[in-house]
């Protein structure tokens, strides 16, 4: 065999190769500047904010920023300071009908899903209450014996049942020194938005006025100063009179048009509002009182425990992205009382509109550059149908429902082909459209659950007012109604707190439980809200595509740096990010 010699030095190298290695030599040292400034511009991140604040207004629907926006304040007012809800719909990125797609809207699932990303099959929180089959009573979504409230002897409170993570978590989860803050009237906003490595969640104790926490938050069974000086700025108004006026203007409905969800002369039924607060304007309370909550009084020491807050640990003001979640519960209570087309609803979104507006300032003045240092999260945790009272009066199909009369229907229709159980035991509870069939009745009279399941929807579905009716054993099997109810039940079924049955209502019928309206399914009215982001690196705009409540935490995250909380599937809302951040 012959070899061609291609050097006679090293026979092994061939010139061209020299030549090339040369070429490329002079290239990358002609050129080394050019390649330095492309690494460094591709490791260079959005600018992040120095606080994320979350607002959300309990019973919220999607329309009362447009019914009622003749009467917000301007976006910048002549003093400078910025508006409430006219500046967060003109200067941040507005979806008007964004949604929880869930079957059942409440307080605990909505706030649960506002920074945890996820719907109530992961994070386990389907409902407020579920029925615990080992103690027999219902359980708190919040509750956790093992943490005590803070100078209370009552039942703890702590993020205990919620599975996985929210944006506040995650922020800390990275390694950053952030500070997350959970504030709302009621225990489940708070706690359920502030996550499971919190600094501070509180709530409001209506029956002795004072903002309280567990010992989950402070193990050592001490509140902050800040808080125990709020507590006593509350305790030196208690018992002075508060007097809601008639209102000086409307949005352009009289009060003769503003048709009432109630008889107003009737206060006895439990479909009306409380009779201590009166049932029209002029509405009259003492401060301190159970129902004074309902009053602007419930905005207004929540925006004030949100500032206290903010100065006492300077959030936004340190080197991390701060968190501070504030839920603005008075407006899910009044709406119970009196229904969303009530004029009493029309005053309270003018009240939460100055509240939020006074925060908003509270919080431009803290941060270093204003509020371009923040990113601003406004949402509400579900909606609301009309009274039953009202839809009928106007023409539409609705019912207002006894929970207990239907059980004790189907509990007599068990009776009769299976025979009363033995020792006082019961065939099921009715909670919410949840039906728990208890296991040890089963046990004792040796009969399988889908037996009784079977039996009941059989009975079930002949009712008028019933939609759909959904077993385990379905739920299981994935044999459930076809289009968003069947898409609904898989995203918010949870085996052990939701029923071994759900029931789904027609449109506008609904227990028989608070006051004039309930929210407590998966409809429209009850399941859209309104989202605003608003700050640093938001596009400003209206925009008609789908959102979601389960985007909010995503949208954070990748405005953060950090990966999505755990159980996180909603999409990041690239359209309302400005993506601007490269230096």
């Amino acid at each position: 065999m012959t070899f061609k010699k291609y050097n006679s030095i090293n026979p092994s190298i061939n010139p061209w190769s020299i030549k090339l290695l040369i070429i490329f030599s002079l290239i990358l040292s002609s050129a080394p500047k050019a390649i330095s400034a492309t690494i460094d511009q591709s490791a260079t991140y959005l600018k992040k904010p120095k606080l994320i604040l979350v607002l959300v207004i309990d019973q919220f629907r999607a329309d009362y920023l447009t019914r009622f926006e003749a009467r917000f304040l301007p976006a910048k007012q002549q003093n400078g300071d910025v508006g409430g809800f006219r500046y967060l719909m003109s200067k941040g990125a507005y979806f008007p009908f964004a949604e929880y797609d869930i079957t059942q809207s409440m307080t605990g699932p909505g706030h649960a899903t506002v920074l945890t990303g996820a719907y109530p099959y992961q994070m386990g929180i389907p409902v407020n209450y579920w029925f615990n089959q080992e103690t027999k009573e219902l359980e708190y979504c919040v509750s956790d014996k093992d943490n005590a409230i803070i100078g209370k002897s009552q039942t703890g409170i702590s993020p205990k049942n919620l599975i996985g993570t929210t944006v506040g978590d995650e922020l800390k989860n990275a390694g950053y020194p952030s500070r997350v803050v959970g504030i709302a009237i009621k225990d489940r906003a708070a706690v359920l938005m502030a996550g499971h490595r919190a600094d501070v969640a509180l709530w409001f104790d209506r029956k002795t006025n004072e903002w309280v926490s567990s010992r989950y938050y402070f193990p050592d069974g001490i509140l902050p100063k800040w808080v125990n000086e709020l507590n006593e700025e509350i305790k030196n108004n208690i018992g002075k009179p508060l007097t809601w006026p008639v209102p000086s203007a409307t949005s352009g409905l009289s009060i003769a048009d503003m048709t009432p969800y109630f008889s107003r002369e009737e206060l006895t039924d439990k479909s009306s509002p409380p009779a201590e607060i009166g049932s029209s304007f002029p509405h009259k309370v003492t401060f301190g009182s159970p129902m004074s909550i309902l009053f602007p009084f419930g905005f207004e020491i929540t925006a004030d425990a949100a500032g206290r807050a903010l100065d006492a640990l300077k959030l936004g003001q340190t080197k991390a992205t701060d968190i501070l979640a504030v839920s603005f519960s008075s407006h899910d209570y009044m709406g119970h009382a009196f229904g969303p087309n009530s004029l009493e609803m029309e005053e309270t979104t003018i009240i939460a509109d100055r509240t939020i507006s006074r925060l908003l300032n509270h919080v431009k003045k803290r941060l270093p550059n204003g509020l371009s240092d923040a990113v601003i999260v406004f949402t509400g945790d579900h909606g609301s149908p009309p009274s039953p009272t009202w839809a009928k009066a106007n023409k539409l199909p609705a019912g207002l429902l006894d929970e207990q009369v239907v059980a004790k229907s189907l509990t007599q229709k068990l009776d009769e082909k299976f025979g009363k159980p033995a020792n006082s035991m019961e065939w099921l509870v009715i909670h919410d459209f949840n039906i728990y069939i208890d296991r040890k009745t089963l046990a004792a009279k040796k009969i399988p659950l889908t037996e009784i399941e079977s039996e009941l929807k059989q009975n079930m579905l002949g009712i008028d007012w019933v939609a759909h009716v959904i077993t385990s054993t379905e739920y299981n099997a994935r044999i459930l109604p076809p289009g968003i109810h069947g898409r609904q039940v898989m995203r918010t079924y949870f085996p052990g707190r939701s029923g071994d049955m759900v029931i789904i209502p027609k449109p506008f019928f609904i227990p028989n439980l608070d006051g004039a309206a309930t929210h407590i399914t998966g409809y429209v009215y009850d399941r859209t809200v309104p989202l605003i982001f608003s700050g640093l690196n938001i596009k400003a705009g209206i925009y008609a595509t789908r959102a979601e409540i389960v985007d909010v935490a995503p949208t954070l995250s990748f405005l953060l740096g950090i990966i999505p909380p755990s159980c996180s599937e909603g999409r990041v809302l690239n359209e309302a990010l400005t993506l601007v951040g490269r230096k």
